[in-house]
């Protein structure tokens, strides 16, 4: 049978009234998957029927497929919807699902970063509640083992906090006595199941080398949701593509429309997450009562970052030396409305913040070294160095915070953090009196605080003068 993608959605939705299949298998972004499915469901229970709600991180696959192929008492069709599935997972996939934990960690999202980290670490054939199977302490070999791609490198302790605050540990259902629940639901609907059962599986990502996969494509129905990932031209204009039609549908349907040039300032601080895209806009439709058009300043009054988290991301991108990031944050954050010599403060706390831990590190009787893992600095460290009342300030943050803070620091020398702090006055003066505009003094630093060094070219200080 043909796999649907996003254009012939509409055809499948008849050929679903008309026809229903035993199985349909969702593939893409979960909120895509979701809302699909959803209309999925109104074709397929057209006459009348019920939706079974499954969640897949807690799923007893021998239950789903004892109840899959018995008849039911209710009338109407049975629709059994499983929601991230991990019959599809191996470790051929746990690649593409560790770049989804980054990026859901680069944009502050927990949940996300969490659930795909669970999943990659079942799709290693790891127990997520054993101390022994978190990702932090893996060495090279065992990583290439368990996920068939390279160990990125660099601290990944932080793997250890997300597991330890996520909810709890999906369960590892299988198809009965040892058996594998894929081949076992691949034998029963081979074997036929009755005519009022349907099954209708959503999952981020799938290893299609997988023999349910190849038989559900030849047998069953494959909808595939995917948008190209990255930010390359092409990949930002299917993104682009998908959240311009979820936007517009919600604008119809709320009865509103939205200013020139508003949509893509909406994209542009959101990102591709289709949900929060189309949460936002409902939210926007909302605040402008009987007004007809969104204008900018309504985004800019209700999804607007706020000051804290930008200027936090500005910091964020200094201490992992990301200058394209930070050349981007600095100009968003003027574009908020955030006053410049504010920017200035917030870099100049931080470096000397930074400035302060380096400092400490390269005093032995506290007992900090660069490799130290978390739970040790709180317990060995951090006792040591809050004796000193002076640093009280510095040090009272959440444990994790402040280790974390250690790290970033032990990247830097003491002698560039000095000059930082030069170059940040230099900025401040500069923006009390100077005819600049402030865009232009802000990027300045931060290019002189991140580009590389090269040592025959001119002292790019002197060259601003």
């Amino acid at each position: 049978m043909p796999v649907y993608t996003k254009d012939k959605l509409e055809t499948l939705y008849r050929e679903a009234e008309k026809n229903p299949s035993s199985l349909y298998l969702l593939i893409g972004d979960r909120f895509l998957c979701r809302q699909t499915a959803g209309r999925l469901e109104k074709a397929l229970l057209a006459d009348s029927g019920t939706v079974h709600s499954i969640d897949g991180e807690e799923e007893d696959p021998a239950r789903t497929i004892s109840r899959l192929r018995s008849f039911s008492l209710l009338p109407g069709r049975q629709l059994y919807r499983v929601s991230d599935t991990r019959l599809f997972h191996s470790r051929k996939i746990a690649g593409s699902l560790w770049k989804r934990v980054l990026k859901a960690r680069a944009d502050n999202k927990t949940e996300a970063a969490a659930r795909n980290l669970l999943a990659m670490l079942a799709a290693g054939g790891l127990d997520p509640t054993d101390p022994d199977s978190s990702p932090a302490g893996l060495s090279p070999s065992q990583w290439k083992k368990c996920f068939d791609f390279t160990h990125p490198g660099g601290d990944l302790s932080w793997t250890t906090t997300l597991l330890a605050e996520a909810p709890p540990a999906m369960a590892k259902g299988s198809g009965g006595s040892g058996s594998d629940p894929a081949a076992t639901l691949q034998e029963v609907l081979e074997s036929g199941i009755p005519a009022n059962n349907t099954i209708v599986l959503l999952a981020e990502e799938v290893d299609k080398r997988k023999r349910l996969y190849k038989y559900i494509k030849t047998h069953q129905v494959v909808i595939d949701l995917g948008v190209e990932q990255g930010a390359s031209s092409r990949a930002k204009k299917a993104q682009a593509s998908v959240l311009r039609e979820l936007v517009s549908k919600t604008l119809n349907e709320m009865g509103k429309t939205m200013a020139a040039g508003v949509m893509e300032q909406l994209f542009d601080r959101v990102g591709f997450y289709p949900v929060a895209v189309v949460m936002e806009t409902e939210k926007l439709c909302l605040s402008v009562g009987d007004r007809p058009q969104i204008t900018r300043q309504d985004l800019d009054d209700i999804v607007g970052r706020t000051r804290q988290e930008a200027l936090f991301e500005l910091t964020g991108a200094i201490g992992n030396r990301q200058l394209g990031r930070a050349l981007v944050t600095s100009k968003r954050l003027l574009d908020n409305g955030i006053h410049p010599l504010a920017v200035v403060a917030t870099l100049r706390n931080y470096v000397r913040t930074l400035l302060l831990f380096k400092s400490l590190q390269e005093q032995p009787e506290y007992g900090y070294s660069k490799g130290m893992q978390p739970n040790v600095f709180q317990q060995q460290c951090l006792p040591n160095l809050k004796e000193q009342l002076r640093w009280k300030q510095e040090l009272s943050g959440h444990p994790y915070a402040v280790f974390m803070q250690f790290k970033s620091a032990s990247a830097f020398p003491l002698v560039l953090l000095t000059s930082w702090l030069q170059q940040i006055l230099k900025t401040e003066l500069r923006l009390k009196g100077s005819p600049l505009e402030p865009l232009t003094v802000l990027q300045h630093l931060l290019i002189t605080m991140l580009a590389p060094t090269d040592t025959n070219a001119p002292n790019r200080e002197n060259r601003f003068q």
